[in-house]
């Protein structure tokens, strides 16, 4: 089921290092055997990406090609004071690789995939490459919505699920260096953007299948942000409609794994076992999997769970499996934009989950709450404070994770506008005065959310706006007079897929 470790030789290495980090990692791939190098870089810390199931899935995927061999590459913390970025597994420099398969999660990390390219002495923008250089192709959530402001830095993007595309992909890499031929043996695959041939008409297609769940994770690690847990994902999609997910983008209905083909995976030496996803909490053998686990000694984590599929044998399950802290998401501070939303939780059952919580001994209560949304104005954000306050009172520490609404392509909200920074800012004030600390609130960065919304929004000048205001330092500053000359069209991309017939206000693609 799992690749295992072995002694690394082959042609292409002269000397092994292996990164401390995997000292304490199990599940490690190293090859023996394969002659064409794959890295599978992650730009962000070790901590983050170790977290990343697509991550982990496609590294054991490529590393099943009898002829590949990848490693993995993250940005490293000190990475001001490296020289080369090198692999993971064997300490090889990732700009010698022959291809460069990159995971990106979001936009603000095309920042640091710059900085892990720059280490690596590959350019960043694909005009400045030459043949010689190893292509760069993408993958990861953020295909699910814009990629074009990503067109610039890439040779081929994958759009939407990962695992259908790896044969197909792998074939085309191995086939010959960067340039025409290669691109349109990519550009052929389905589901393959290939900006120098399709320029911004991206392909009209998300892959997507059932084959390959469920996903399952590759290593565990101390060093995770998911401590010592295996990730496994039993169902893909959401059955749900808010208005403003980017699972409205995929136009697919929710997929899963029957039960019979996730239990085996629990034989593993995880000490912890993470389901995630979408809607795993509506995954129809959650239960029997959670009993499943715990029979086995296994810790629990679920990535999300909805607060109307909560009940006392639920809750109790969670806390068999070690829960200590329960998250639910009510998405909008208050019950009539929740209604907007089309969220389809109340009130009541955010209450009710506090009480489950509290009664069967989970000591903090997290609600993701979104603010900024269309529509929103104070007495909404009054409404979250008394809301949070009369959770305070059911359970002992209450803490709200606060983001700014940030519109997403192919979204029914796709097109609206990013709240003033200054009027979020404001409420986030009123808010934190509100609760006196009485209730925990932590806040993603109004500037980097506004620096999300430009890149989610914007085609390939925005991503060479990125790209000017990382040379330029990448502070907030440098961002701004990059994107200022953007001001007046910062919908590029919106309109440009309405042009293409590639969006449509239902969010079907």
């Amino acid at each position: 089921m799992f690749l295992v470790d072995s002694t690394p030789r082959g042609p292409y290495l002269d000397r092994v290092t292996r990164s401390p980090l995997l000292s304490r990692e199990s599940g490690t791939i190293t090859r023996s055997v394969g002659s064409f190098r794959i890295v599978l870089l992650y730009p962000s810390s070790y901590a983050v990406a170790a977290s990343s199931l697509g991550w982990q899935v496609i590294y054991r995927a490529f590393n099943e090609h009898d002829d590949v061999v990848c490693e993995r590459a993250v940005l490293p913390d000190d990475h001001a004071r490296v020289g080369t970025l090198l692999t993971l597994e064997t300490g090889q420099p990732v700009g010698g690789a022959h291809a460069i398969a990159v995971t990106l999660a979001y936009e603000p990390d095309v920042a640091n995939l710059f900085t892990a390219l720059s280490l690596a002495g590959v350019p960043a923008l694909r005009s400045e490459r030459g043949r010689s250089h190893p292509p760069i192709v993408l993958g990861g959530p953020i295909t699910m919505s814009n990629t074009l402001p990503l067109a610039p830095f890439c040779d081929a993007i994958v759009l939407g699920d990962g695992e259908p595309a790896i044969a197909g992909l792998t074939a085309a890499l191995m086939t010959g260096e960067r340039g025409d031929p290669l691109w349109e043996r990519l550009a052929a695959l389905p589901g393959v953007f290939v900006p120098a041939l399709h320029g911004e008409a991206v392909p009209d297609m998300l892959l997507a299948g059932t084959e390959h769940l469920p996903a399952v994770g590759q290593t565990w690690s101390p060093d995770s942000e998911l401590s010592d847990m295996l990730l496994m994902e039993p169902a893909r999609g959401c059955p749900r409609y808010c208005s403003f997910c980017v699972m409205r983008a995929t136009a697919q209905p929710p997929r899963s794994a029957p039960i019979d083909r996730v239990l085996p995976w629990l034989e593993t030496g995880a000490p912890r076992i993470g389901l995630v996803g979408a809607a795993v909490s509506e995954y129809p053998g959650i239960r029997a999997l959670l009993e499943a686990a715990i029979a086995r000694g296994k810790g629990v984590g679920i990535s999300s769970l909805r607060a109307d599929v909560l009940d006392d044998d639920f809750v109790r399950l969670l806390v068999a499996g070690g829960y200590r802290t329960m998250t639910v998401a009510s998405d909008a501070p208050s019950q009539a934009l929740r209604g907007k939303l089309k969220k389809g939780i109340r009130g009541r059952h955010l209450l009710h989950a506090a009480e489950l919580a509290a009664r069967n001994g989970i000591s903090v209560y997290k609600l993701y709450v979104i603010i900024g949304l269309p529509g929103e104005v104070d007495a909404d954000i009054e409404e979250l404070a008394d809301f949070a306050l009369e959770l305070r009172a059911i359970i002992p520490r209450v803490a709200l994770g606060i983001a700014p609404f940030v519109p997403k392509l192919h979204t029914p909200l796709g097109d609206a506008a990013f709240t003033d920074m200054r009027t979020v800012d404001r409420r986030l004030a009123r808010l934190r005065s509100r609760l006196q600390g009485q209730v925990e609130l932590r806040s993603v960065s109004t500037k980097w959310a506004w620096i999300e919304y430009r890149l989610s929004q914007g085609g390939p000048n925005a991503g060479l706006a990125a790209y000017a205001a990382w040379k330029a330092g990448g502070g907030f500053a440098d961002y701004r007079r990059a994107f200022e000359p953007l001001d007046d069209d910062p919908r590029r991309a919106l309109e440009a897929a309405r042009e293409h017939g590639l969006w449509a206000p239902a969010g079907m693609r």
